[in-house]
């Protein structure tokens, strides 16, 4: 995978928009591998806890905080919201696309089989 410089991933914060994430997530959620079979509204609540999470956690990776965001969720979780181990590949997808990590599966990226 490609990253952006280390430069860019500490300023990205200031510029990441929750309401721009939402809408992306609410567009690209049926896309996603883990979307297939559950609507987009049994997310939302990871979904904002990942943002959240990445703007209090600057130039952190998800690995490093991945604990106190699950405790996190668990604790504002809605009774709709599905279980951590089924949102979790969600929640890491957003701090990918937040950190600027490209993916392979990234729709809005085209196909890349190796870099």
């Amino acid at each position: 995978m490609q990253r952006r410089s280390e430069a860019d991933n500490s300023n990205r914060g200031q510029w990441v928009y929750p309401e721009n994430e939402a809408a992306y997530w609410r567009e690209q959620h049926s896309k996603q591998p883990y979307g297939k079979d559950h609507p987009y509204e049994q997310f939302e609540h990871a979904y904002r806890t990942a943002y959240s999470s990445y703007l209090k956690n600057p130039g952190k990776k998800f690995g490093e905080v991945e604990d106190s965001v699950a405790v996190e969720y668990e604790q504002g979780k809605p009774d709709s919201a599905l279980p951590w181990d089924t949102v979790r590949p969600a929640v890491s997808s957003v701090w990918e696309r937040m950190a600027g990590v490209i993916s392979p599966r990234d729709p809005d990226r085209g196909f890349r089989d190796s870099i």
